[in-house]
C-alpha cells in the first residue's frame, strides 16, 4: 500500500455513517436493476449563460433527478459542462464525482486539458456533496448507510440520463466515467444503458463492499457504534452485503465491452487491485490498466495516463 493511501485515511475520523444505518432496509434485498428505472431518458437540463473559464468555457446547469427517492434538498440535480466553446464537438464525456469530491475543482484541475484536445466534458455534482447537501448536513460526510445508498442509486440514474442528453445534443462519441466511487458508479452506469457508451472506470473495481468493509477506506466508519455492539463482524457484514447490491459482475456487461478501459492502482490501500481484475475478468474484451501508484498518489502523478483513459474510451465508443 501507498503510504499516502494510510495518511489520508487517517485523517477520516469516523466521520462515515456517524447517524446509523437510516433508511438502509429500503434497499434489503433488491438488484440493482430492479431500483433502477427500465428505461433511460436524457435529463432536462436548465443551462445558465456561458462564461469564460480561462481559455475555456463553462456553462451551468440543472435539473430534477430521476431518482424520487433523494429528499426535497438534494433533489435537484446539478452539472457543469466545460468546452473551449470553438466549432462544433462531437465527443463528450460525463465525469463523476469521488468520495467527497464536492464541487467541480478537482476534476476540472485533473481532466480539463481533454477539452482542449476537442472533447466536452458534464461534470455532475453528486447528490449530498456541495450545493446539494441535506439539511442539517456538515461537510461531505455521508451520515447513514441510506444516504450513502440514496446517493448511488441517483448518481447512475443521473449520469444515464446526462449521456442521454449529451446524445440529444447531437454528440457522436459519448462516454461516462470517474475516479474511485465516481469510476464505481460509471462501471453501473454503462452497464445498465441500454445503448453503447464508452467507460472510464478510474480506480475501481467490481464491487464497493471491500472498499467499505476491507480496506483503509473501513477505518471511516466506526462499525461497533454502526451496529450497536461491541462486535463489530455482523455490522461489517450487513454492511458488505447491501453494498455488493451494486456489484457489476451481477450485471450483463456494458453494450460494448471493447470501449471499455478499467485502470487500476497496483499500490492501492483503498480498492483491491483484484477487484479490478474481477471486472476486466467479467468485462471480456475491456482493457485493464495498472499504474504502479497509490489510490492517492495517482492522481497527483498519472494525470496523463488518467486522461488517456477518458480519451480512449470516448474515441473507441463510436463506430
Amino acid at each position: 500500500m501507498h503510504p499516502l493511501d494510510g495518511f489520508v485515511s487517517s485523517l477520516s475520523g469516523r466521520s462515515l455513517f456517524r447517524d446509523g444505518w437510516g433508511d438502509e432496509q429500503t434497499f434489503g434485498g433488491a438488484s440493482l436493476t430492479a431500483l433502477l428505472a427500465t428505461s433511460v431518458r436524457p435529463v432536462e437540463v436548465t443551462w445558465d449563460a456561458e462564461q469564460p473559464l480561462g481559455r475555456r468555457r463553462f456553462r451551468d446547469g440543472v435539473f430534477d433527478s430521476p431518482w424520487a427517492g433523494l429528499p426535497p434538498e438534494v433533489r435537484q440535480g446539478r452539472v457543469r459542462w466545460l468546452s473551449s466553446g470553438r466549432g462544433p464537438r462531437r465527443d463528450a464525456c460525463v465525469v463523476l464525482a469521488a468520495s467527497r469530491d464536492e464541487g467541480y475543482r478537482l476534476r476540472t484541475w485533473l481532466f480539463a486539458p481533454l477539452v482542449d484536445e476537442g472533447m466536452d466534458l458534464f461534470l455532475l455534482e453528486n447528490p449530498f456533496y456541495g450545493a446539494r447537501r441535506a439539511t442539517g448536513q456538515r461537510g461531505p460526510h455521508i451520515r447513514t448507510v441510506g444516504e450513502q445508498l440514496h446517493m448511488n442509486i441517483a448518481t447512475i440514474e443521473e449520469a444515464r440520463g446526462l449521456v442521454a442528453h449529451a446524445r440529444r445534443q447531437g454528440y457522436q462519441r459519448v462516454a461516462v466515467a470517474g475516479y474511485s466511487m465516481g469510476g464505481y458508479m460509471a462501471a453501473l452506469s454503462a452497464a445498465t444503458m441500454p445503448e453503447p457508451v464508452g467507460v472510464a472506470a478510474l480506480a475501481a473495481g467490481a464491487s464497493p463492499a471491500p472498499v467499505f468493509t476491507k480496506g483503509v477506506h473501513s477505518r471511516s466508519i466506526d462499525f461497533k457504534r454502526l451496529g450497536g455492539s461491541p462486535d463489530e463482524l455482523e455490522a461489517r457484514h450487513r454492511l458488505a452485503t447491501l453494498l455488493d447490491m451494486a456489484n457489476a459482475c451481477l450485471l450483463p456487461p456494458p453494450a460494448k465491452p471493447g470501449a471499455a478501459i478499467i485502470v487500476a492502482c497496483a499500490r492501492d490501500g483503498f480498492v483491491p487491485i483484484s477487484e479490478s481484475r474481477a471486472l476486466h475478468a467479467h468485462w471480456a474484451g475491456s482493457e485493464l490498466r495498472v499504474l504502479d501508484a497509490g489510490h492517492i498518489s495517482a492522481i497527483l502523478t498519472s494525470g496523463s495516463a488518467l486522461r488517456a483513459a477518458l480519451r480512449d474510451a470516448v474515441h473507441r465508443s463510436g463506430g
